[in-house]
């Protein structure tokens, strides 16, 4: 007598869902170089500067770039579902990747932060802060005054290092555009997990440091001293809304470390 097994619907439910989230981070991808290269050049420029002639021609290239975006963003997506799983959480950590990926790319290339981008970001990262509070489970917020200090206190903090880089090197230490930027992270993160988000930022950041000083030192080519904060600030927004848990996990450990 044979014995057919019966097909094991969750692996296949598994399948079918990695498989729909690879295609639709492909589309969204494509449409994020289609939006790039459609929205004003003067969005990629700052107050005082006119737009070169290639933020006036087409700005990004899909390609090899394009497919390792998708790959990340597939990544980054899976990891939102296996930390919020089947809820509106999921939903609205998509949409935030989504508005930090536009910022990253933005940054990255020109170094500028189009506020357009950062109001977007602000209006989901506050509607995800009140969701959280009133509706939700009070993953992030437990009260209204969490989601005002995470935002003062993560401008405030990039605002108190570019005045004192002013004061001491006369140059900016940070980009304005990153000071607009920690305001929704930190009314979306919170206080003081704002600070958690803050700190792997400079982690990554001091990582990246290191791969240019090696950089510097085995190639011929100039390596510029200046650097792009913020999609450093988008890693570690990410990282504390997908990984809050860990994070408070490993503090508490830490600090008990300390105490003992």
């Amino acid at each position: 007598m044979i014995t057919y097994l019966s097909p094991d619907f969750s692996v296949i439910t598994a399948y079918i869902l990695s498989a729909v989230i690879a295609a639709v981070s492909v589309v969204a991808v494509f449409f994020a170089y289609r939006l790039l290269n459609a929205i004003p050049a003067r969005w990629l420029c700052d107050f005082d500067e006119e737009p070169t002639e290639e933020m006036l021609g087409k700005r990004y290239e899909f390609r090899l770039s394009g497919i390792f975006v998708s790959a990340l963003l597939v990544f980054v997506t899976l990891l939102c579902f296996f930390a919020f799983g089947y809820t509106i959480y999921t939903l609205f950590s998509l949409f935030i990747c989504y508005a930090m990926l536009l910022i990253i790319m933005s940054d990255a290339k020109y170094s500028i932060i189009p506020d357009q981008f950062t109001a977007v970001l602000a209006i989901i990262c506050v509607a995800f802060s009140l969701y959280d509070l009133f509706l939700g489970e009070k993953l992030m917020i437990k009260s209204f005054w969490d989601i005002l200090l995470g935002a003062v206190c993560g401008s405030g903090t990039l605002l108190v290092i570019n005045i004192l880089s002013i004061l001491i090197f006369k140059k900016e230490g940070m980009g304005f555009g990153d000071v607009k930027l920690m305001v929704p992270i930190g009314a979306m993160l919170g206080f003081p997990m704002v600070f958690a988000s803050f700190f792997i930022a400079v982690m990554t950041a001091g990582v990246y440091i290191v791969f240019l000083l090696f950089k510097k030192l085995f190639s011929k080519s100039e390596v510029s001293a200046y650097f792009p904060f913020g999609p450093f600030l988008c890693i570690g927004a990410i990282s504390v809304l997908l990984f809050q848990n860990q994070i408070e996990y490993a503090v508490q450990w830490y600090v008990d470390m300390l105490i003992l």
